[in-house]
């Protein structure tokens, strides 16, 4: 942190990324709450896209009461917590594996992609900043995640409050972009103050 007048500043460098270890357990009753509101958007006979991510993990872990869905992913935590349910339908995106996100990413992850219509995307994110929108710190990732974006009926962003206001190296798309964000109630009141006046339809939880 860097101390400024009237308060700090993150002196987090736009492209760090921490490693899914480093992630997975963190904030992990916040991730968990978003997760449940995320399942609640689901509907039997759905098809859902999930990105790779320790939030959208969570959602995995919350789908095993559905009967009729479909899942897709490019995240191989999300394979192995699914792979053992015989009522979902679940394909894998394959392409370049990220060993720090767990993460197939690439042009072959995104023309398998191509191939498919879903109802819901489910996106993480690195960054979420109304200003300069959804962020992440690794172009082919950034690219994975806009053709996530483009195969949707409805975006849903899950961010939990350790993203609010963080900018990363690559943009992913404007925060007006998303259908709706699934935030927790760690976010600040002037956050929620300035979301709710750009009109952005969001779920505190």
């Amino acid at each position: 942190m860097k101390r400024t007048h009237g308060g700090a500043v993150s002196l987090q460098s736009v492209n760090f990324e921490a490693t899914y270890p480093d992630k997975e357990d963190r904030l992990l009753d916040e991730k968990q709450r978003i997760a449940r509101k995320a399942v609640e958007m689901i509907q039997e006979g759905d098809a859902i896209l999930l990105d790779a991510g320790t939030t959208t993990l969570q959602i995995a872990k919350e789908l095993k009461n559905f009967s009729n869905i479909k899942v897709i992913t490019n995240s191989i935590m999300a394979l192995n917590e699914l792979k053992d349910c015989r009522n979902i339908e679940v394909s894998i995106t394959g392409g370049m594996l990220r060993p720090d996100t767990m993460a197939f990413v690439g042009p072959m992850t995104e023309r398998s992609l191509e191939m498919v219509r879903v109802d819901k995307t489910f996106l993480a994110t690195n960054g979420l900043d109304l200003r300069e929108g959804i962020t992440t710190p690794n172009m082919l990732e950034a690219a994975t995640k806009r053709k996530m974006i483009s195969v949707a009926k409805q975006v849903i962003l899950l961010a939990d409050h350790s993203k609010l206001g963080q900018v990363s190296f690559c943009k992913v798309a404007d925060v007006m972009e998303m259908d709706h964000c699934i935030i927790d109630s760690g976010a600040s009141d002037k956050f929620i103050r300035e979301i709710t006046q750009m009109g952005v339809d969001f779920s505190l939880v």
